[in-house]
């Protein structure tokens, strides 16, 4: 029901109708409009009243079940509609459920046209209450019939009666904006992160999207209700607000989706801002143009048109990006629940008294480099006295990702499938494991991107099963937001968003695990933990595999363990460095040192003229200890070793060979070493190197023209 509160008496009434009596008043008349069940006759047009028995207020209680639900003829019968599924005037007919079994669900609906002779008519008078047909006249005036008396009434506009003004009227597309923007920001944005990088978080799918439409009905309520406020005040100052909300939508929806290519890495890297200028020109140059364009478009189509054009398109975005999402899900399974296990140190300083392997991986130590440190340090030619120093190593990969697994199976990955596939065929189906367990050999694998894989990560015996939650809802939102942030913002708002997706492991709680510490590859976590807990003694063989983030950036130690703001990566590999040499000392210590293999490793190499460069990454460091191996001073080998070589010198060194006898290869023999190039941005598409000269040396490797992709 809406009540019309002003009708007054025209002129042309007063001159032809003596008795005054019979004018209306302006008074207040209750009309019935078209709501679900109301009556209507065949040729009503949607946008107007049909008032009749009012005071009735009759309305059906059930639903009769007997009616079919589209039932499309005129009162129920062919003779009464001019066509088949239409009324006079073409209106479309959905059957009434609601009120009376004849009528539409919506009297006539979508019934634009009226003819041009319509007319106002007067039913009757009935318990003081005006009963009304009203129907519009080109003119904008209206016709009464009573008692064969015309009268003739000028009604206010009925589109501001009936219907809220046009400014207020854009609510719906202010609502259509609200919409799309909460769900590429709140539920598209956080969920495509996830699925491309779905092993670089320790939750799953079903841990998130709760989460994530939390984010979103919240951002999307709080914004509608701000246009409404808005529009509640000043019709202008609402017609700025949805300008302003549409160039905020197209601009944020571009720089979030199209102008991502070379954005800063979020390893934890310090980010030189001022490398990135012609981003931020891009950015800017973005917003202005989509501003400029907006503005001319609302003045030259106006506002209205403008703001329902801005409804489809933002429907037609969220269309797109949720067929996006939907595909993503399932082409990179991100549907899958995640085994329930963490990584903790169980067994991490649990050594044999038999025999021990142990493969100590640093983090982006570079092989050059680390010789100029040893140079400047002789006193780490003293802590690595027995080890053997290959300074010739050669690398698979420039990154982490894929040089990791590689240490374990000696398989290139060359995406001829899923990368988790392949990883988890490693930890799986890897000789290696199998060589080991065959020996008897307990293993723990601490490494923070291997866990979760699959099930036969329960393989190595500290994952435990269990349970993982998140310890804060606030925090944990916070990070999902930066991460967002950092996508969708404009440039000179992104450096306030920087996050690291590790650092979601501090929110990982797991109730069930008191007797158990999660493992961290942060070296000062580690250095602790080390200096805190004693070296335990087992009978059975023991295999540690120990990732420590190393000299990978950000570089927040010095050489003594403290804790500095603005390291620099020497000072990193200085940090390192006694971290070994705390751990050597731990197992010399605990009187095992002797019967355990030792290697120190890195994954790849550094470029230390440019940290985000994906060249001059291929010179890994390596240092062998065997079994029972002494020395004076460090050895130094410059043989032309490669990670291909790893397999082979593992089984050499658990056969009881010493460090400098686990390689085929010897110092000046000649030797092509194959290294797999690809940028960090574009991690599918390989570059295939040789080396045909030392490792540190890039003038001496040439490309072979093969160029592998997806």
């Amino acid at each position: 029901m809406i009540c019309i509160h002003y009708i007054r008496c025209h002129q042309t009434f007063q001159d032809n109708f003596p008795y005054r009596s019979y004018c209306l008043p302006e008074h207040l008349v209750l009309m019935e409009i078209f709501f679900s069940g109301s009556q209507s006759a065949p040729d009503m047009s949607f946008r107007l009243v049909d008032i009749q028995n009012l005071s009735c207020l009759f309305r059906q209680r059930r639903i009769h079940l007997h009616q079919p639900l589209r039932h499309v003829l005129m009162y129920c019968a062919f003779r009464d509609s001019e066509r088949f599924r239409c009324l006079p005037h073409c209106g479309v007919v959905v059957d009434d459920i609601a009120r009376y079994p004849n009528s539409s669900f919506f009297n006539i609906v979508f019934q634009r046209k009226t003819p041009q002779d319509t007319f106002l008519q007067c039913m009757k008078v009935s318990e003081g209450l005006c009963i009304l047909t009203i129907k519009p006249l080109f003119d904008n005036y209206f016709v009464s019939k009573y008692n064969s008396c015309t009268l003739q009434v000028s009604i206010l506009n009925i589109r501001e009666v009936f219907f809220v003004k046009e400014s207020k009227l854009r609510l719906r597309s202010a609502g259509l904006l609200s919409v799309a923007a909460g769900f590429m920001l709140f539920l598209y944005a956080p969920l495509e992160i996830y699925f491309n990088n779905k092993y670089e978080f320790w939750f799953d799918f079903y841990d998130l999207i709760p989460l994530c439409l939390l984010m979103f009905a919240v951002f999307t309520g709080v914004s509608f209700l701000m246009a409404f406020i808005v529009s509640k005040i000043n019709t202008r100052l609402y017609h700025g607000f949805l300008t302003v909300y549409l160039i905020a939508f197209l601009c944020t929806y571009i720089q979030g989706n199209f102008m991502i290519g070379n954005l800063p890495h979020l390893d934890g890297s310090t980010v030189d801002w001022a490398q990135y200028s012609g981003l931020r020109i891009g950015s800017v140059a973005l917003w202005v143009a989509v501003t400029v364009l907006v503005i001319l478009a609302v003045k030259k189509l106006s506002l209205t048109k403008v703001a329902d054009a801005a409804g489809t398109v933002s429907g037609l975005i969220s269309l797109v990006l949720l067929v996006t999402l939907v595909t993503l899900g399932f082409t990179k399974q991100g549907l899958e629940h995640k085994f329930s296990m963490i990584n903790t140190t169980y067994g991490e300083l649990e050594m044999s008294t038999d025999q021990n392997l142990v493969l100590l991986v640093l983090d982006t130590v570079d092989g050059d480099i680390m010789s100029q440190v040893i140079e400047h340090h002789p006193e780490y030619k003293e802590t690595l006295s027995d080890f053997t120093y290959y300074n010739n190593t050669m690398s698979a990969y420039p990154f982490t990702v894929y040089s990791i697994p590689y240490l374990f199976s000696g398989e290139w990955y060359e995406d001829q499938e899923e990368f988790i596939e392949y990883a988890k065929r490693v930890y799986r189906e890897a000789p290696f494991f199998d060589d080991l367990e065959a020996r008897g050999y307990r293993m723990g694998m601490y490494e923070e991107d291997a866990y979760r894989l699959e099930e036969s990560m329960f393989r190595f015996e500290n994952m435990i099963d269990t349970t993982p939650t998140i310890s804060s809802i606030a925090q944990f939102m916070k990070l999902e937001i930066k991460l967002v942030g950092f996508k969708y913002m404009p440039f000179d708002l992104k450096r306030f968003c920087l996050t690291i997706p590790a650092e979601f492991n501090s929110l990982e709680k797991t109730d069930d695990i008191s007797d158990y510490e999660l493992f961290s590859s942060d070296n000062q976590v580690f250095y602790t933990y080390l200096k805190k807990t004693p070296v335990t003694l087992t009978d059975d063989k023991c295999f540690r595999f120990i990732h420590l983030v190393g000299a990978h950036s950000p570089w927040h130690q010095d050489a003594q363990m403290n804790e500095i703001e603005n390291g620099t990566y020497e000072q990193s590999i200085e940090a390192s460095m006694t971290i070994v040499a705390t751990y050597l000392q731990k197992l010399k210590d605990s009187g095992v040192y002797d019967n355990t293999a030792i290697m120190i490793l890195s994954d790849h190499g550094y470029n230390i003229e440019d940290d985000d460069s994906s060249e001059k990454r291929q010179h890994p460091i390596l240092f062998v200890k065997g079994v029972g191996e002494h020395y004076d001073e460090l050895q130094i080998s410059s043989a032309p070793i490669s990670q291909s070589d790893y397999l082979e010198a593992y089984t050499r060194l658990l056969d009881g060979k010493q460090g400098d006898a686990i390689f085929d290869y010897k110092e000046g023999d000649a030797r092509e070493r194959r290294f797999l190039f690809y940028d960090y941005d574009e991690p599918t598409h390989f570059y295939e190197y040789m080396q045909t000269g030392y490792a540190g040396d890039v003038d001496t490797m040439y490309f072979t023209g093969v160029e592998i992709t997806p």
